[in-house]
Formats: C-alpha cells, structure tokens, sequence
C-alpha cells in the first residue's frame, strides 16, 4: 500500500486523542464546559445564559477596539455664514410665533430685509412681499 502520510502522522493522531481524552477528563473535573456551543465563540463576553453568535461577538470586540484606539477630536466652533445667521433668526422668530399662536412675524428677506413674513402650522414660512411680487409675475405671464 502506497500512501503520502508518514508513518509519524499515525502515532501522532494517536497522541493527539489521548490528549483530548486527558483535556476532557481534567475540564469534566473542574465542572467546565468542554465543547463550546455551535455557533458560539469562546471570547463572548455576555451574559452566559444569553445566546451570541460568533458574528455578533466578532462585532463587539472590533468595535470595542477601534473606539479604544480612536483619537477624541477637539469640538470646533464653526462661524455661521450671513445666510445661515438669516435662516437662523428666521427659524427662532417663526418658532416664537408658532407657540404664540400667530401667523405672522418679523423675519429677514434677502431682497426686502427685516419684513413681514407670514407662517402656517405646518411650519412653512414666506416673506409676504416676496409672495405678492410673484403674484403679480404670475399675472403679468399670464396676461
């Protein structure tokens, strides 16, 4: 009989199982597990009555070292530009009026400046003499 094995490799696999055998016994007298659950991996870290793949406990321990590792940047003020200052007086003074239970207030237009808006329950808003020019294109496109 030809084979490709050795005949070290057949003395070996019997050590090797004496060896699981002798593990075996040593955990079952320690009152260990000696097979870990299929589907489960040794480094789980939960609860041992809750049930965790090994997907799950992969995810956990890469997300726990890549937080570790991961440098804690400095918060940065940032200025905001002349239209987001707008936008933001316009959404405080639209806020303000909503809770007051008004449809108008004082808000600032590119074209018109500080004017007349008027705002819906829905939260939308509209500077009132925007609104009445594009009436008045609509017409005139019309006619």
């Amino acid at each position: 009989m030809n084979s490709n094995l050795a005949h070290d490799v057949y003395i070996n696999q019997g050590k090797a199982i004496a060896l699981a055998n002798q593990v075996d016994d040593f955990l079952k007298a320690k009152g260990k597990v000696t097979q870990i659950p299929f589907g489960q991996s040794g480094v789980s870290r939960s609860k041992p009555e809750s049930y965790t793949t090994s997907q799950e406990t992969m995810r956990k321990m890469m997300t726990r070292s890549v937080s570790v590792n991961r440098p804690v940047l400095k918060t940065i003020e940032k200025k905001l530009t002349k239209e987001q200052q707008r936008h933001k007086f316009n959404f405080d003074a639209k806020t303000k009026a909503l809770d007051a239970g008004q449809n108008y207030f004082e808000g600032k237009c590119d074209l018109h400046g500080l004017t007349v808006y008027k705002v819906y329950k829905s939260g939308k808003c509209h500077c009132v003499e925007c609104r009445e020019r594009t009436k008045q294109l609509r017409k005139e496109a019309s006619a």
